[in-house]
C-alpha cells in the first residue's frame, strides 16, 4: 500500500501488476489509459479506481489530491480500467487504512492487509457479474490445515498471504471465502489464536508477560495488554492473578 501526498504530478508507466486506487481528494488533469489519447479528467473525492496489469498509465495534475493505492490486487479477475466508482463502506475503509498509516501502532500489520483485501472486494465488487459474486465456503480439511499452520506459527508476523499460500489462493479469494465460512474475518481469527495461547501461558507458566506476549504473537507486552482490555476487559497481569 502506498499513500501519496497530495501535491502536482506527472506520471507514465505501464503497470506491472493490478492496482487498486482510491482518491481522497477531486483532482484535474490530463490522462490517458489503455490509450495514446490524452483527455482532460476530474475525478471526485471518495472514488475508486483499477488498472489492471500491463495497462498504459499517463496521468498529470497541477494540483494532485491525496491518493492510496493497493497493488498486487485483483489477481484472480480481469477487468478494464475504471475510475470514479463512488462506495461508502469503501470510503470508510480508505479512511481507517489512511489513518493507521499515518499514525501506525502495535499489531496494525495484519489488520492493515485484511482491510486492503476488503478494499480490494469493493472495488472488485464494482465490476463483477451476480455469479463473480457468490462467494465459496472452505471445507472442514482447509479450516483444519489452516488452522494447524496459523498454530504452528502464531509468534510470527502471520499475514493474510501467507495463509493463503497455505491453501493455494489469492489474498483476496481467500479473505472472502474465509469470512464466509466462519463469520469473522482472518484478522480476528488469528487474534483469537494469540488471545487463546496467552490465556494458557499465564495460567500455566510463570513466564513474565513479555516473554508470553512475544510467544503468542504480540509486537510487545503493551500490545498484549491493549489486546486484553479490549477483548477480556482486564490486563494480562490482572487476568493471571484470577483467571
Amino acid at each position: 500500500m502506498t499513500l501519496l501526498p497530495r501535491q502536482p504530478y506527472c506520471a507514465r508507466y505501464t503497470s506491472d501488476g493490478p492496482v487498486v486506487g482510491f482518491a481522497f481528494d477531486s483532482q484535474s488533469g490530463l490522462h490517458a489509459f489503455a490509450s495514446d489519447r490524452v483527455v482532460p479528467f476530474r475525478a471526485y473525492p471518495n472514488g475508486l479506481a483499477f488498472v489492471p496489469t500491463g495497462c498504459d498509465v499517463y496521468s498529470s495534475s497541477e494540483r494532485g489530491g491525496e491518493y492510496l493505492t493497493v497493488r498486487g490486487a485483483l489477481d484472480d479477475l480481469q477487468t478494464a480500467p475504471f475510475s470514479d466508482h463512488v462506495d461508502c463502506q469503501a470510503a470508510a475503509l480508505a479512511v481507517r487504512i489512511r489513518g493507521h498509516m499515518l499514525k501506525p501502532s502495535p499489531g496494525d500489520a495484519l489488520m492493515l492487509e485484511e482491510w486492503s483485501a476488503a478494499l480490494v472486494d469493493h472495488a472488485r465488487a464494482a465490476f463483477a457479474k451476480p455469479r463473480d459474486r457468490q462467494t465459496k465456503r472452505l471445507t472442514g480439511y482447509r479450516l483444519k490445515r489452516l488452522d494447524d499452520f496459523i498454530e504452528a506459527h502464531l509468534d510470527e508476523n502471520v499475514t493474510i498471504g501467507m495463509m493463503a499460500a497455505q491453501l493455494g489462493m489469492s489474498e483476496g479469494a481467500f479473505s472472502r471465502c474465509f469470512r464466509a465460512s466462519t463469520g469473522k474475518s482472518p484478522y480476528a481469527h488469528v487474534l483469537d489464536r494469540r488471545i487463546a495461547r496467552a490465556r494458557d501461558l499465564l495460567i500455566g507458566t510463570s513466564f513474565d508477560l513479555a516473554q508470553i506476549a512475544l510467544a503468542a504473537g504480540f509486537s510487545s507486552h503493551a500490545h498484549m495488554t491493549s489486546v486484553f482490555r479490549q477483548r477480556l476487559g482486564c490486563v494480562p497481569s490482572h487476568f493471571r492473578a484470577h483467571p
